[in-house]
């Protein structure tokens, strides 16, 4: 039997990776017979371009970032700190209009499963109405544990961002909707089926599912079309660097220069997917070509190192083609996607680590040249980081076994028949 299904990404001012999660999932359940639709995400035009419906999503959509300077780097502590600052959802008024806007695509589409990826108000408006929920997750998305997504901090979340909390916000429209209370901002995120794209040995979510079935399913990346002109990466002999640091909603410009300005010069071919943001006043080196958005297998496929941001989809497609990675993180998800799936696995070298004080202020060091105050990695550390990765080939070598355990996984993954459980484990509660 077929399934109607709607997907709800996260954007937020986030980057593409929730959209392309959800991409992938579409895309099977689409071969499969069933039929898919799309809420307006901020980032609709990779729906769009993959041959989606998208629906209005009025009043207001979810937004993509902002073009104006972001702070070098966000502190969010865990995913309720997410929903406050991102979303503004500590206003009861946001929480009840995107719920209500939630629920009129719901009831208009008439799905048989709705799929969120980090989108709690689609998770409330759907388990009201009573369809199953299917849920695309990181780990540190639904982890127990203080501090999901900053675990070496020392300080309450609100320490770092002093927003209101969002929690009594969720914890009163949930009892308002006939759901019953809210404990934790994790818990909207767990579905009656949720996947996890990575393996438990890598991002272990560390208790008891607290709703359905959790399911480990490998990496989930979408490659987009790429438009007609974009320059291929180089064949020149020498090694080669691909450079790919997030779609432009938390990377400055100087963050993207000092990369270049870290390549010019040295023996390597350099390949960079510049993303939505970087549309020129760049000083590029003749070693280094610029690219836009480019998606992600043809470059890793090229590459010998990879010098990313640390987004969960871009380190995990790294590791999954067996290739080390250089992190330089704009966020505190990214530091710890570069401490957890980077330097704990051998894989490569993270260029830039956090501390918190017992007043809530950060204090920063790169990897080579100690504490900074510069709000971007320094130019002699981007250089340095890609030199030892691409000199010692320990470093790909573990990658590259991580990388077959990772294809594995989703070589071995029924999404299809996943997302399609959630339909019967409903039915069978309801019963």
């Amino acid at each position: 039997m077929s399934e109607r299904v709607l997907f709800f990404p996260w954007g937020w001012g986030g980057g593409a990776a929730y959209t392309g999660r959800c991409l992938v999932l579409a895309q099977a359940l689409a071969e499969a017979g069933d039929s898919v639709a799309f809420a307006d995400c901020g980032i609709s035009a990779m729906v769009r371009e993959a041959g989606f419906p998208v629906l209005d999503s009025a009043p207001e959509a979810p937004r993509p970032p902002d073009r104006h300077p972001m702070p070098p780097y966000l502190p969010f502590a865990d995913v309720e700190r997410v929903f406050a600052v991102a979303a503004t959802y500590h206003r009861i008024e946001r929480v009840r209009q995107r719920v209500a806007a939630d629920t009129r695509l719901i009831e208009a589409y008439r799905p048989t499963v709705v799929v969120i990826d980090m989108c709690p108000t689609a998770a409330l408006a759907a388990r009201a109405a009573g369809i199953p929920v299917v849920s695309l997750a990181d780990a540190d998305f639904i982890t127990p544990r203080p501090n999901g997504w900053m675990p070496w901090s020392t300080v309450a979340p609100r320490d770092l961002l002093p927003h209101p909390p969002s929690l009594p916000v969720w914890d009163r429209m949930s009892r308002e909707l006939g759901l019953g209370p809210v404990a934790r901002a994790e818990h909207l995120l767990w579905g009656e089926v949720t996947l996890v794209s990575s393996l438990p040995e890598l991002e272990p979510v560390e208790g008891p599912p607290h709703r359905g079935d959790l399911h480990y399913v490998g990496p989930m990346y979408w490659n987009p079309v790429v438009a007609a002109g974009t320059p291929t990466p180089p064949e020149t002999g020498r090694p080669k660097v691909y450079v790919t640091i997030g779609s432009g909603g938390t990377v400055g410009r100087q963050a993207l220069q000092n990369v270049l300005d870290a390549c010019a010069g040295q023996p390597w071919s350099v390949y960079v997917s510049s993303g939505f943001a970087f549309e020129g006043d760049l000083t590029v080196p003749d070693n280094v070509v610029v690219a836009g958005f480019t998606g992600l297998d043809t470059p890793l496929t090229w590459a010998d190192v990879v010098l990313s941001h640390g987004g969960s989809a871009t380190v995990l497609a790294t590791l999954e083609h067996g290739k080390p990675s250089v992190v330089m993180p704009f966020m505190s998800e990214q530091e710890m996607n570069g401490r957890q799936l980077v330097e704990a696995t051998g894989s490569g070298v993270l260029l830039r680590t956090s501390a918190t004080t017992a007043h809530g202020r950060l204090s920063f060091s790169d990897r080579y040249s100690g504490p900074s105050d510069q709000p971007c990695v320094r130019v002699g550390d981007v250089r340095q980081g890609i030199a030892e990765v691409l000199g010692d080939a320990r470093f790909t070598e573990r990658a590259a076994r991580w990388g077959a355990r990772l294809r594995e996984r989703r070589g071995s993954a029924d999404l299809v028949a996943l997302a399609h459980s959630a339909v019967v484990r409903a039915a069978g509660v309801s019963r």
